[in-house]
């Protein structure tokens, strides 16, 4: 896994080389630990994690759903299990674990490497009462999928209390979403499918 997750990181610089300091601190983690330690939910100093961002060509929309701990919309994604073969695995199996939704189709930045996300993110997760976890880390690595149009939602109701579909010019204003709404703009302008852009 650790290897794997390395050589994804190592393509995902060679497409974005400026992005090397923010992505140190995931590299600095891969390094100094193990394949199960990557993996484990007990190791607080991070977990690797994957997101899908779900995209519907008809309508031009995100879905985003609200999470209970984190009182925030995010895409649906989550953590990485040791039986997941690679984090694309990951994102599309908690995609449909969090929505019901399933045949997603991946939007590829690289043709030839699927396995290659459009972001990889650090972020911090604060101490969740609910669940009593330590502070941790999650790095995430966030694929794109399309839909040809909205479909029905069945969110899990122990992580998300609801859902919604955003446009654009809607996600613009969530600021979770500042870091990579540039490049999300330049992959749906490149794809012939992808018709509303804001």
């Amino acid at each position: 896994m650790k290897d794997m997750l390395l050589s994804i990181i190592n393509k995902y610089l060679q497409l974005f080389p400026d992005e090397f300091k923010r992505q140190e601190q995931m590299i600095n983690f891969l390094k100094s630990h193990n394949d199960e330690e990557i993996a484990d939910w007990n190791n607080f100093d991070g977990h690797i994690v994957a997101t899908g961002f779900i995209y519907a060509l008809k309508e031009g929309k995100f879905l985003v759903l609200h999470h209970k701990d984190l009182n925030m919309l995010l895409c649906p994604g989550g953590h990485m299990d040791q039986s997941d073969a690679n984090p694309l695995v990951t994102a599309k199996r908690e995609t449909k674990e969090e929505t019901g939704i399933d045949n997603l189709e991946q939007l590829k930045i690289v043709n030839d490497e699927q396995l290659v996300p459009f972001d990889i993110d650090t972020h911090f997760i604060k101490f969740n009462q609910r669940l009593n976890l330590p502070e941790h880390y999650h790095f995430d690595f966030r694929y794109i999928f399309m839909i040809d149009k909205i479909k029905n939602v069945k969110i899990d109701v122990e992580e998300s209390s609801s859902y919604k579909w955003l446009d654009m010019e809607q996600l613009c204003t969530e600021t979770n979403y500042g870091k990579v709404l540039f490049k999300i703009k330049r992959i749906l302008s490149k794809n012939k499918q992808c018709k509303r852009i804001c």
